[in-house]
């Protein structure tokens, strides 16, 4: 009994782990400087950040309100706009998990920060 607790607390702890910190796979690093005109911008980042610095184009979607508004995106090549690693990862997982494919990122406080080998197999 107390052995199956145990391993269903390390599973739970290690999916959101995983859900949190483990870089999505096949999501390229984009500038954020030169973002593609073909894709849509998706701003992750709160209201209240995202009103400092905008960025022309862009629809802003905090992660809070994916679940009630993904319906009202068209289904095209989505780019990610995020303020931290795991705004990003999380905002990805929602995003496909509700059927959106998303191709690239941008992360506007820091540079790139992607190791380049991580894309190339995928």
């Amino acid at each position: 009994m107390v052995m199956g607790s145990v391993l269903f607390l390390v599973l739970l702890i290690s999916y959101f782990f995983y859900m949190r910190y483990v870089p999505v796979r096949g999501i390229k690093c984009l500038n954020a400087q030169s973002l593609p005109e073909h894709m849509i911008k998706i701003d992750l980042r709160d209201y209240n950040d995202a009103a400092k610095e905008t960025i022309a184009g862009t629809i802003s979607l905090p992660i809070a309100y994916i679940k009630r508004h993904h319906g009202q995106l068209p289904h095209i090549d989505i780019c990610v706009i995020a303020s931290n690693k795991v705004e990003r990862n999380i905002g990805i997982r929602l995003l496909q998990r509700h059927g959106h494919k998303v191709l690239g990122y941008a992360m506007l406080d820091k540079p790139c920060g992607c190791n380049k080998w991580y894309t190339r197999w995928v």
